[in-house]
């Protein structure tokens, strides 16, 4: 038996708001303007944005990450600043196991927004939330251990490095292979 997704699309923190599924689609343009601004800087981290990328692919990623039909197992927030509704990074939720539940996160920030703390606010409250109100028993995030920028930011939301894999992927320009920390925030599970 199969069961049905229950997790919010709308999340608020005390600056921002995390928003997924097709409502994503009325800041499109915003997004889109935002994510190009920054390639230069999510392209060292993360290979989608190699390999050619244009805004079509991006209005494609879009359309394709908020289609709730299609993504049983994967959930994207897009995070925007609550006074300003200034698009300002993602987050995503893949891999979601619930049977456990559990899942993998992801994050990236666009370049006009970092170092300002946002990332760390909406990680700590999405986990908060899978945790308390999901139940969820693990969160676990895999992090190219050359990134120590985002390494700072989830030792900052107190997850746990349980280990690092080696040889475990490609870099984002697919050149080389890397190792990656493996961090966790995990629940005591016990059994009756």
């Amino acid at each position: 038996m199969k069961k049905e997704r229950t997790i919010d699309l709308t999340l608020e923190t005390s600056r921002l708001i995390l928003l997924a599924g097709d409502q994503v689609l009325t800041y499109k343009r915003t997004i889109i303007d935002e994510i190009m601004k920054s390639v230069d800087t999510l392209s060292n981290w993360i290979a989608f944005f190699n390999n050619d990328f244009d805004s079509n692919k991006l209005d494609e990623f879009i359309k394709k990450t908020t289609d709730l039909h299609t993504n049983e197992r994967y959930l994207r927030y897009f995070i925007f600043e609550k006074e300003s509704h200034r698009f300002v990074g993602s987050i995503v939720l893949q891999d979601i196991d619930t049977r456990l539940p559990s899942c993998e996160i992801g994050y990236w920030t666009v370049a006009a927004a970092q170092g300002n703390g946002y990332m760390t606010e909406a990680i700590r409250f999405i986990t908060r939330y899978l945790i308390e109100k999901q139940h969820f028993v693990r969160v676990e995030a895999y992090i190219d251990v050359k990134n120590v920028k985002s390494i700072a930011t989830i030792e900052r939301c107190d997850f746990e490095r349980e280990g690092t894999l080696k040889n475990a992927d490609l870099s984002a320009d697919q050149s080389t292979l890397i190792n990656e920390a493996i961090y966790a925030i995990t629940t005591p599970v016990y059994f009756k």
